[in-house]
């Protein structure tokens, strides 16, 4: 057996802790800290999944090393979907082979003689004292078995079921069954000796369990409870002698937490393998049914389903209506509050002993038979053929000790004495085969003497460190920073190479062992990979750690750097005249994430950062990885600045592509206005109401959030899990705009808020606390909750952000006039079917929506990951719209139900009807200004552009398209080179082989089926002829089962019906059963000769079979 680890990520800017793959051959494992970025960290060092049956998370469960589970999930979720999907192909096309004549008697044939040999072996077994039925396994026994669905388990510490649950709303996929093996403290005895049982094991690997807790615990008497700032805006609590527990917290009664782990338990397990379909029906009686519930009826003329709606006049009859059944997790409207848990989690893995080489020459001569070996080897005691007692010791090697790694995750120096106190490091026989050490470790960790001290201690065990004030800050994702480099050289003021460090700070390992005698530890580095089985030995001591700049730079086309220079000197002239009148011309744009569904080695998910010189900075959508893409453009000073100036995020929908960064931003803006410990807070009367907590912002640092409910609600509940700062917020819920274009309903904890209210104090509290003078949002078709919003700012700036939608005229209405327009381009004009069908918008669309809107600046981000790199922009003119809306119900409402968000996109499911009824019109009577008004330009992340330079990036597109034409081009050139895909093109090729023979096999088969059937078609039309009394014949119609030469006419002598009929329909089945011959004798003469023109659509003109002589007259039509 073979088995290494290999590093994925080291803590870096943008990859927040260390992960690792650890492979044994026929199954894959995860360590570590599931960090955000994990995923798109796999995509960029070609990191396989797959096989991957067990994740082992490292440290506390929270954000920092959990916050990238779901994409990872996610993606072996998918994979796994593709993999049991190919295997049942496979499966199937193994069964129909099998049906084959000439399979069939071969498969006999071998079955006999395997019978035979198994019936001679189950002889031999019970002649050395063996139970056959134990001992004789082989193909001969087993029986083809359907494909099974792969489990996934997750281990790690407390509150991780939790946490997955909180994420029901958003998170849904079919047939990936998942377990969840949360860390209980009572489930690990620490018990005296050399030795305690795994805590978990396997058939190649056993785990114990490292749970560690602080050393230090504040045992000051509590303080009063500090409350939240969303529960002093309403001032509804009670007062503080009433108890220290907030309203919408149920006190946990004494054995309840049983149940309420079940609970979420049993959500975690329908988010990845439920039964429910979107499109199964129920029938309801209609008064049971919810307002605002979609409804069908079936039509009792046609059988069919119509939609069903509620009479005008609010009577209700009393029939049975249809409906969807809610998503289950749409059930739990909350979870039970969990608390915090400083318990951090690492790891011990070992393999097992393994068996010593067996010795056939002491078995010989010990007369065990050879068909014994298998069973010795296994560990059987037999009997040999002079009936002597042979045990394994007596053939087999002495056993070797399994080779083993530990994990290590320090997350703080609290924890640290607890780790090194753990008893398993005095049990020999847990620490024998022990090889490495890999430890993820907090800052200023490493240089602690105890640490250096039991490093001292465990000489003979490499010790491998990754720690953020050890390991250097090398780029992370390669593909994405090459990228930007080339763009860099073309607008260096606009396109920012991301921030980094190559430079290691090993002091920080050895300034306390200058004098050790044992080597000292070496930093960790990404790339790292380490044998353990046949042999502990590393595999790569020197990875491919940095980015190479200088070979970027050098691979510039010269050409591309030319047309760059000529457009810059032909727009100078003609940007800033483009410009007047353009308000908050300094207003800057940076674009963290531009591509759509899922990370890739080039684009990040959504994310758009707007900065407004004296009113604020923004960020609209926030996908996994924001933080660490915000890491890459500014310095900590700089952060620093940014995370002061940061007033409001805005979320468009809750799928996990546009929201799952917003916790890590939250924690880092809490920080740094707060410090570690956010514990300060003005002490505010019950009695105060909204407005006097929103001018607390005056004094007081508060971060809004505009989303819709299921989002805060998804932040509330993971707030239980880990203080992130989610007390500091002002989460609103907004909802789409009404009747009036100019505002929107929205409200924060029940109570109604806004820029445009009736009451001016909160407009200005609103204005003053935000920056902003007025948000508008509407709903849009994506999926259940979307919105676009446009805000506006004092300065007269305008700003629309579109989310994930189809072109919504609605959003015209809110957005009329924007200064900018930054709206989704996720497919190129020639998938409209595709867009259309997945809720998204076309190039077009979007620059026709832009037109529609009157808006200045267009930024086109969002792209599918199939354009890696640009899309193609195609030659902008008036472009008339379809706008697809959210219908609304008579009552005002916007029609849905409780689903799984992002549920239409999942690609193994096909969700027919749509969760909410769409309607397309066309808008003629909206108005479009000329396509040269409007100055586009295409987004890239890392991209930082000015509100007057779009503008200037407008006249460099066609640059951007060459530049690209030709890194690709060389891209192929080589990919061809490359040993990894070279080493891909030859199992293709032998793949295509092995199908060749077997589909030439198959043809083969068909042509003999075929002439035997035309053979037997000819006897039975001769016997027919031979029958006939008064007949003319030609005596050769006999051959006509002889190909070569066309049938020919005779005028054949009168018969009797029967004798008529009968030689007709022999006649037409000879007919039938030549041309089917000469069917499948063309198929494989055509494949031929395509194969040897190169060529497989060629045709080649295939001689007829010769026929009996018949009249046409003979043969009636069928």
């Amino acid at each position: 057996m073979h088995s290494y680890v290999e590093v994925i990520t080291t803590p870096t800017a943008d990859t927040a802790g260390t992960a690792m793959l650890f492979d044994v051959g026929q199954k894959r494992y995860l360590f570590g800290n599931m960090h955000e970025g994990l995923q798109r960290a796999c995509i960029q060092r070609n990191a396989r999944l797959a096989k991957t049956t067990d994740i082992f998370i490292a440290g506390k469960t929270e954000w920092k090393n959990v916050g990238g589970l779901f994409g990872v999930i996610l993606t072996m979720a998918d994979a796994n979907a593709s993999a049991v999907q190919s295997e049942k192909e496979n499966m199937e096309k193994k069964i129909k082979k099998r049906q084959s004549d000439e399979i069939g008697r071969l498969s006999e044939s071998k079955s006999t003689k395997k019978a035979k040999y198994d019936d001679k072996r189950a002889e031999v077994f019970r002649e050395a004292g063996l139970d056959p039925e134990k001992w004789l396994t082989g193909p001969g026994k087993a029986t083809e078995a359907p494909p099974t669905v792969p489990t996934l388990t997750i281990h790690g510490s407390k509150n991780l079921t939790h946490t997955i649950a909180t994420a029901r709303r958003f998170i849904f996929r079919k047939g990936m069954p998942i377990r969840i093996n949360e860390h209980v403290a009572a489930q690990q005895p620490t018990l005296p000796g050399d030795w305690r049982d795994p805590d978990w094991k396997d058939e190649s690997i056993q785990v114990w369990k490292l749970p560690i807790e602080p050393a230090i615990r504040d045992q000051s008497p509590k303080s009063p409870r500090k409350r939240p700032f969303d529960e002093f805006a309403t001032g509804l609590l009670p007062h503080a002698h009433h108890g220290d527990f907030p309203r919408n917290v149920v006190r946990t009664r004494k054995g309840s937490e049983a149940r309420e782990d079940e609970q979420r338990r049993l959500v975690a397990s329908e988010m990845f393998n439920s039964q429910w379909r979107v499109d199964a029906l129920t029938e309801t009686p209609l008064v049971q049914v919810p307002t605002s519930t979609p409804m069908w009826i079936r039509s009792q003329n046609t059988n069919k389903l119509e939609r069903y709606y509620r009479p005008g006049d609010g009577t209700l009859p009393q029939i049975n209506v249809l409906i969807r059944r809610p998503w289950p997790g749409a059930l739990i409207e909350q979870l039970p509050p969990t608390q915090p848990s400083q318990t951090a989690m690492s790891y011990i893995v070992r393999h097992y002993s393994q068996r010593g080489k067996f010795l056939p020459d002491k078995s010989k001569a010990l007369k065990v038979h050879h068909l014994l070996y298998q069973a010795l080897q296994q560990g059987a005691t037999v009997k040999s053929q002079d009936g002597t007692t042979v045990t394994p010791d007596m053939v087999l090697e002495p056993s070797r000790t399994g080779g083993g790694f530990a994990y290590l995750d320090v997350p703080s120096i609290d924890h640290l004495q607890d780790l090194l106190d753990r008893p398993e490091w005095k049990m020999p026989r847990i620490m024998n085969g022990l090889q490495i050490m890999i430890w993820n470790l907090a800052p200023d960790v490493a240089s602690t003497a105890a640490l250096q001290s039991f490093f001292s201690h465990h000489k003979d065990v490499k010790h491998i460190v990754a720690a953020p004030d050890v390991s250097a800050n090398p780029i992370s994702f390669e593909s994405s920073a090459a990228l930007v480099l080339r763009l860099n050289q073309i607008d260096w003021g606009r396109y920012l190479v991301p921030i980094y460090s190559n430079s290691v700070n090993p002091e920080a390992l050895t300034k306390r062992l200058i004098d050790a005698e044992f080597p000292n530890p070496q930093s960790l580095s990404r790339g790292f990979r380490f044998q353990l089985e046949p042999s502990a030995k590393v595999l790569s001591d020197d990875p491919d750690l940095f980015f190479d700049v200088g070979a970027v730079l050098k691979d510039m086309p010269a050409e591309v750097l030319e047309l760059a220079n000529s457009a810059k000197s032909e727009s100078s002239s003609n940007v800033s005249s483009e410009n007047i009148g353009l308000p908050s011309q300094d207003a800057e744009i940076i674009c963290l994430g531009t591509g759509s569904s899922a990370p890739s080695k080039y684009r990040n998910v959504s994310a758009t950062l707007l900065r407004v010189p004296g009113c604020g900075s923004y960020l609209f959508d926030c996908g996994e990885g924001t933080l660490g893409q915000l890491k890459r453009l500014y310095t900590p000073t700089q952060m620093t600045e940014l995370f002061r100036d940061l007033k409001a995020i805005w979320v468009s929908h809750l799928h996990a592509d546009h929201h799952l960064g917003t916790t890590s931003v939250i924690k880092a803006w809490n920080e740094v206005n707060y410090g570690l410990d956010a514990t300060n807070e003005d002490e505010i009367f019950l009695d105060e109401r909204a407005i006097k907590a929103l001018q607390i912002s005056k004094h007081c640092k508060r971060l809004f959030l505009f989303s819709e409910a299921q989002m805060i609600q998804w932040l509330k509940e993971y707030s239980s899990v880990e203080d992130f700062g989610y007390e500091k917020l002002v989460a609103i819920k907004t909802d789409r705009a009404r009747n009036d274009p100019n505002s929107s309903s929205m409200s924060w904890n029940n109570a109604k808020v806004g820029f445009r209210t009736d009451n001016d104090a909160m407009n200005e509290a609103m204005s003053q606390a935000t920056g902003i003078e007025n948000l508008v949002t509407c709903g849009v078709n994506h999926c259940h909750g979307a919105q676009a919003v446009s805000v506006t700012f004092r300065t007269g700036f305008k700003f629309s952000y579109s989310g994930d939608c189809r072109p919504s005229k609605e959003f015209v209405r809110i957005g009329q006039g924007s200064t900018v327009l930054v709206h989704e381009a996720t497919f190129d004009d020639d998938m409209q079917k595709d867009a259309e069908a997945k809720k998204h918008s076309t190039i077009s669309e979007a620059i026709g929506v832009a037109q529609a809107m009157g808006a200045k600046r267009l930024v086109l981000t969002h792209f599918s990951q199939r354009y890696q790199k640009i899309p193609q922009l195609r030659a902008l003119n008036k472009i008339n719209v379809n706008f697809d809306d959210v219908e609304v119900s008579s009552n005002g409402e916007e029609e849905v139900v409780d689903m799984p968000h992002g549920l239409a996109e999942i690609g193994t499911t096909t969700v027919s009807p749509t969760p909410r009824q769409r309607r397309s019109t066309a808008s003629p009577s909206i108005p479009s200004p000329e396509s040269e008004e409007l100055k586009i330009a295409v987004a890239f992340d890392f991209m930082r552009v000015r509100v007057r330079d779009i503008a200037y990036l407008d006249k460099l597109t066609p640059v951007l398209q060459r530049l690209f034409e030709i890194v690709e081009r060389e891209d192929r050139k080589k990919a061809k080179d490359d040993p990894g895909e070279i080493a891909r093109r030859k199992k293709d090729e032998l793949k295509a082989s092995r199908q060749k023979q077997s589909r030439e096999q198959i043809r083969e088969t068909n042509v003999v089926k075929a002439r035997e059937k035309v053979e037997e078609t000819g006897e039975r039309l001769n016997k027919s002829r031979s029958r006939s009394r008064n007949g003319v014949r030609d005596g050769n119609a006999t051959s006509a089962a002889a190909p070569g030469r066309r049938p020919s006419t005779a005028v054949a002598a009168p018969l009797k019906d029967a004798e008529l009929m009968e030689e007709q329909s022999a006649r037409i089945n000879y007919v039938d059963m030549a041309h089917e011959l000469e069917r499948v004798e063309g198929e494989s003469n055509v494949q031929e000769l395509g194969q040897s023109n190169g060529n497989t659509t060629s045709k080649v003109s295939l001689p007829l079979l010769e026929e009996p002589q018949v009249s046409p007259a003979d043969i009636r039509p069928r």
